[in-house]
């Protein structure tokens, strides 16, 4: 169990290493076990798997304990293999995967694919206030609704579109969230719930829905309305390069999302930023996340 633990040292991460560190189910369930609990028993005894199940069992008081209770591999009929696989494409993904393409990987149902995807991201939660240099931006996702020609009907479009705010660390964590509007309370809200006033620089574009609830912070603007997008190191583009990565990921990969998941799909893209130095840091966090924040 605890000795057999693979190491972690290498950088990359393909599917050679996978194979190597996760052969079996069994090997995958020892690993979830360490990660959740300890060896040791409380009574003094030590814990040894339950042989044909997903168990282990003190030694000495026989106290049992499954570790993938309440986690997304709970009651789930799918090799723990195929799991660890599928966790390992998606870390990888960082343009995301469609349930089709891990229905081919995998060689199992689309149902079983979406469902694995679903509850994968499902696990990942934003969290933390952002600070330092902070990009800030509004971008608007989906709705079919057409404006017409002369955008005669914008406000209509605009109101069939999913409102997404994020926010940016320049070198840093991002955190993006859907909200009902964009008014200047909801600009309000969302600053601060997300980013940290206190020795803040706050990028955003010239938009007057800012002038008055971000006045804690220490506000730098560009007017693209001037044409301006830099001025020395006062820019939002690095946020707008991650709007325009989401669609055209969204776009390439998935060719839609409803509002009903489009949060899930952020997360997921948030995950993959905030965890984008190391392929092999990335899956192994992926792994931490899904044990032990997951829902059954």
């Amino acid at each position: 169990m605890q000795e057999d633990k693979p190491t972690y040292t290498r950088m990359k991460y393909g599917l050679k290493q996978l194979r190597k560190d996760f052969p079996t189910d069994q090997k995958c369930l020892e690993f979830a076990f360490d990660t959740l609990h300890s060896a040791e028993c409380s009574c003094g005894g030590t814990y040894a798997p339950v042989k044909g199940r997903k168990q282990f069992y003190c030694s000495k008081c026989r106290f049992q304990i499954a570790p993938l209770s309440g986690t997304i591999f709970h009651k789930s009929d799918t090799p723990l293999t195929l799991w660890w696989h599928a966790l390992w494409v998606f870390s990888n993904a960082k343009s995301g995967v469609s349930a089709k393409e891990m229905e081919r990987q995998l060689a199992v149902t689309y149902k079983t694919a979406w469902r694995m995807l679903s509850l994968i991201r499902k696990a990942l939660k934003q969290d933390g206030k952002l600070s330092g240099t902070v990009e800030m931006d509004t971008a608007y996702f989906g709705g079919r609704f057409k404006s017409g020609k002369y955008n005669e009907k914008q406000k209509e479009a605009i109101a069939a579109k999913s409102v997404v705010m994020g926010a940016i660390e320049r070198g840093g964590k991002a955190r993006l969230m859907i909200v009902p509007d964009s008014t200047a309370k909801t600009h309000g809200d969302f600053l601060a719930e997300v980013v940290e006033p206190h020795g803040t620089r706050l990028m955003t574009d010239a938009t007057n829905r800012l002038d008055k609830v971000a006045l804690g912070f220490n506000r730098l603007t560009v007017d693209h309305s001037k044409g301006e997008y830099a001025r020395g190191d006062v820019y939002a583009n690095t946020i707008d390069a991650f709007w325009s990565h989401i669609k055209r990921s969204i776009t390439g990969t998935h060719k839609v999302v409803s509002k009903k998941h489009l949060q899930e799909y952020l997360d997921a893209f948030v995950f993959h930023r905030n965890n984008g130095d190391s392929d092999k840091q990335r899956f192994f966090a992926l792994l931490q996340i899904v044990m032990r924040d997951a829902v059954a």
